[in-house]
């Protein structure tokens, strides 16, 4: 059996760990990729809106 993520599945995984980035941007002010938090955050809209896209699209 192979362990196969969907396009959408990895999209809005991506989304979750940029909102993580960003709460720890936001805690302990430690820079990722010299990109501020509220950067983060718009960084995790695009890829859950993306992965949203991507998932109706799948089922359509």
């Amino acid at each position: 059996m192979k362990c196969t993520k969907s396009k959408a599945d990895i999209l809005m995984i991506l989304s979750a760990i940029a909102v993580i980035l960003a709460a720890i941007d936001f805690v302990f002010k430690i820079d990722f990729l010299k990109l501020a938090g509220t950067q983060w955050i718009l960084i995790a809209i695009v890829f859950g809106i993306y992965g949203l896209y991507a998932s109706e699209r799948k089922a359509a």
